[in-house]
């Protein structure tokens, strides 16, 4: 019997070293809260013994010794922003402005990812078995995975841009769902579905025929034989999107496009001491503010952070404010600034009351997931209907920078502080997110697993074919054409009959009456 039992455990060890995969993750142009939205799966991979390399413009928090770092500092520049101008643009000055810009940012990037000396050397080598690309401006790395000649995962941290969804041949939705980089609500008017339509559908001929193809150019000259980065996204095995029904909008989605949303929230932890005694000796409750990890608080107008100063030396409440650097002056009692914060550490703090934010997703499903309402302010384009979003579901409110004033943000955080709707909002769709089958994490390893152990994922592909097809457009047309046909020889045929029948009528001799 123990003899048996020490066989079942050699083979199930043999097995499983069997199974280990060389991962590579791609995210070389990501900012932090990419990197941070996929390392628990990273990290979860790593403890079913898998072994990762890992690219990124910042060096992961972990230590796992079959978790290889990469950090291309050389990116940092790109990622990091100033203060945002706080000027709301429609969705077309959006794609005009944004797009050239994306367009140099994504041709210089490709330039240092290719002289980086690392991944000259992955180049050569060749010894991975499978590649996640981080899918939202990264789209560079496509050609050195068709290269090695490996199965491609994308992952969007994002809750499903538009060219992810085209490419695994999600339904756009347009009629319900807003776009993310506009200002919409869900209940969208006529007009505005024009401009969803128009829009989205623009930026996706414009990154079609003008900013992949520049790409292709430049990847053409590291690899002659790499096919267009459009194709090897359309051919990827899945695409994993940070989207939850908690915290972003529901669609139908095929089974290669995965949703593995908030994997990246947990229960609050300990905080170190001088922010435990702060956070403890909160009565009348704990505000935390903090705007991400991309933008450079410090930067803030002047005439802002005065607003900000104002408002909270009126508030009971104690406010620990995200700050990168000295200089604001005439702090009230009540405000600490510190340069890094443990945010969900604080968000799951018992006196913790109010999030203030710009809208993140990431911070969103954190503050949903402790049960804390948000006060938002958004920076970036996505992030307006992140809070949208958001505010419809009644556990946010959103302002605009440039229409803020003392009063105003003074009676948003009475709102939030003392109207019950929004703590019981935020509850009903906490308690979503801790009613899971199966945690993200895991959900995501299954799925990298299952690509490495089937070879792929084409017993789950959608048939490729043509728009006209997908939409059934030939299908209305044909419809259309018999239905007019139809009805046109019904019209000829009963005006035909008609008229023989008045020229029979007319015919006939009168008869006489006496």
């Amino acid at each position: 019997m123990r003899k048996r039992f020490y066989s079942l455990l050699f083979m199930t060890y043999l097995s499983a070293t069997c199974m280990a995969a060389r991962i590579l993750v791609l995210s070389p142009l990501g900012p932090r809260s990419h990197m941070h939205s996929f390392m628990p799966m990273v990290e979860t991979l790593a403890e079913k013994g898998h072994q990762l390399t890992v690219v990124t413009p910042y060096a992961p928090k972990t230590e796992a010794p079959n978790i290889r770092k990469i950090t291309m500092d050389e990116m940092v520049d790109l990622v990091e922003l100033e203060w945002y101008d706080f000027k709301e643009h429609s969705l077309l000055d959006t794609m005009v402005d944004f797009s050239p810009f994306v367009q140099s940012i994504m041709t210089t990037a490709y330039k240092r990812f290719m002289a980086n000396k690392e991944i000259q050397e992955i180049t050569q080598k060749k010894n991975y078995d499978i590649a996640i690309v981080d899918a939202i401006i990264n789209d560079f790395c496509f050609p050195l995975v068709d290269h090695l000649g490996i199965p491609l995962i994308l992952f969007d941290p994002g809750p499903g841009t538009i060219w992810n969804l085209e490419a695994k041949g999600v339904n756009r939705d347009y009629a319900r769902i807003p776009p993310l980089i506009g200002t919409f609500s869900s209940q969208m008017t006529f007009f505005e579905r024009v401009q969803n339509v128009v829009l989205n559908e623009g930026f996706l001929l414009f990154r079609k025929w003008y900013l992949l193809p520049v790409l292709d150019r430049l990847a053409k000259l590291d690899f002659p034989t790499a096919r267009p980065i459009s194709e090897i996204e359309r051919n990827a095995e899945i695409c994993f999107a940070n989207i939850h029904p908690a915290s972003s909008w529901t669609r139908s989605l095929p089974p290669t496009f995965i949703p593995v949303g908030a994997m990246h929230v947990r229960p609050a932890m300990p905080l170190p001491q001088d922010l435990q005694e702060f956070a403890d000796a909160a009565e009348h409750g704990l505000i935390v503010f903090t705007l991400g990890s991309n933008s450079r608080v410090s930067s803030m107008p002047v005439l802002i952070q005065e607003t900000f100063l104002r408002v909270f030396s009126r508030l009971p409440q104690r406010i620990i404010w995200k700050w990168e650097k000295d200089g604001l002056s005439q702090i009230p009692d009540n405000v600490r600034l510190v340069d890094w914060l443990p945010q969900q550490d604080l968000l799951g703090h018992k006196n913790t009351r109010l999030f203030i934010a710009h809208g993140g997703i990431m911070g969103i499903q954190e503050a949903i997931y402790h049960k804390v309402p948000i006060l938002g302010l958004p920076l970036g384009r996505d992030q307006y209907a992140l809070l949208i979003r958001s505010s419809e579901e009644g556990y946010a409110i959103k302002l605009e920078w440039e229409n803020l004033n003392e009063e105003l943000l003074y009676e948003s955080i009475q709102k939030l502080l003392h109207q019950p709707s929004y703590k019981g909002n935020v509850t009903r769709m906490s308690s979503l997110m801790h009613n899971e089958l199966m945690p993200s994490r895991e959900v995501a390893a299954y799925w990298v697993e299952h690509v490495l152990l089937h070879g792929g994922t084409k017993h789950l592909q959608r048939k490729e074919m043509p728009f006209y097809q997908l939409y059934l457009l030939d299908v209305s047309l044909f419809l259309f054409v018999s239905l007019t046909l139809i009805m046109f020889a019904t019209y000829k045929t009963g005006t035909s009959v008609f008229r023989r029948f008045i020229n029979i009528s007319l015919s006939c001799p009168k008869v006489k009456r006496h």
